[in-house]
């Protein structure tokens, strides 16, 4: 876990666009932790109180030709280029009643420990900010499916206040936020790889030091969209699992592909040679072996 402190904001400005273009010449893709070279013009860009207000109205603006800043009540995109974008998070505070209380709570994974497939450093914009609890670990050390045990190590926790710039990185930090004093903002800038959707984010039982659950990222959506398959099928659809099973590039994809394809029309309907397809990397073959000794 990487951050760092600032005791007061420099007084040039820093705009969206030279931020963005700041980060495609001096951030290196291959390296998260470079993304801290542009902790600096992040925190000034965090400075420009007009930033929010702008994309709200431009978005109560032109509601009706579909022009809105905001993905969800939560986030608002600010702009974006090439795997960069900048993009601004509220945080609020959670309300008394028990049952939205929960709900929440579980849409702002407020409480729950959480890695990230992009990295992104991060900077207070508003509101005395949120703290987090940290851990890291290695992706590449873990059979990645919930139940799978890894090795965690604890970094404490920190705030997200108006003198820092957090760095989370992909497959590596893992974090629990908790819900703010008063309503809070942060602004992010991030760095999202090209295979982004095809990889899985993950929440952590950091007690029993195991993975917990998917997060409901793009590569989990996908997954759990092949599921209506269960229920209405054809004999061309039989046909398209066949080729998903053999040819995605996500090993999740694949194997719930042929887990269909066998419970659909039988364990004849997977050949061989389209089973080793299917099989081609470790996570591939330890998810299948799971979903063998399930049936």
């Amino acid at each position: 876990m990487r951050k760092q402190l600032f005791n007061r904001r420099p007084a040039r400005e820093v705009g969206v666009e030279e931020l963005l273009a700041l980060a495609q010449r001096e951030v290196d893709p291959r390296e998260p932790a470079s993304l801290l070279a542009l902790a600096e013009p992040l925190y000034r860009l965090a400075g420009d109180p007009g930033l929010l207000q702008t994309c709200i109205n431009h978005s109560l603006a032109y509601w009706r030709q579909g022009s809105t800043h905001f993905y969800s009540s939560q986030s608002c995109h600010i702009a974006s280029r090439g795997n960069f974008a900048i993009r601004i998070n509220l945080w609020p505070l959670l309300p008394a009643d028990p049952r939205r209380r929960a709900i929440l709570a579980d849409v702002l994974s407020y409480f729950d420990y959480h890695d990230h497939n992009f990295s992104f450093i991060t900077a207070n914009y508003f509101g005395p900010g949120y703290e987090t609890e940290m851990y890291s670990y290695r992706r590449g050390a873990v059979a990645g499916y919930p139940g799978a045990p890894v090795e965690l190590d604890y970094h404490g926790r920190h705030m997200l206040d108006a003198n820092t710039v957090l760095l989370y990185e992909q497959f590596h930090d893992i974090h629990m936020q908790l819900p703010p004093a008063r309503l809070s903002a942060s602004l992010n800038l991030m760095m999202t790889p090209e295979n982004a959707g095809l990889t899985d984010q993950f929440y952590f039982d950091v007690k029993r030091g195991r993975i917990r659950d998917y997060v409901a990222s793009s590569s989990h959506k996908r997954v759990n969209a092949l599921g209506f398959a269960r229920h209405f099928h054809d004999d061309r659809t039989l046909e398209l699992l066949l080729r998903i099973l053999e040819t995605h590039p996500c090993s999740r994809t694949r194997v719930e592909a042929g887990r269909l394809l066998v419970t659909l029309a039988g364990p004849q309907a997977l050949p061989a040679a389209s089973a080793t397809k299917m099989l081609r990397d470790p996570l591939a073959l330890a998810l299948w072996s799971r979903t063998a000794a399930v049936e």
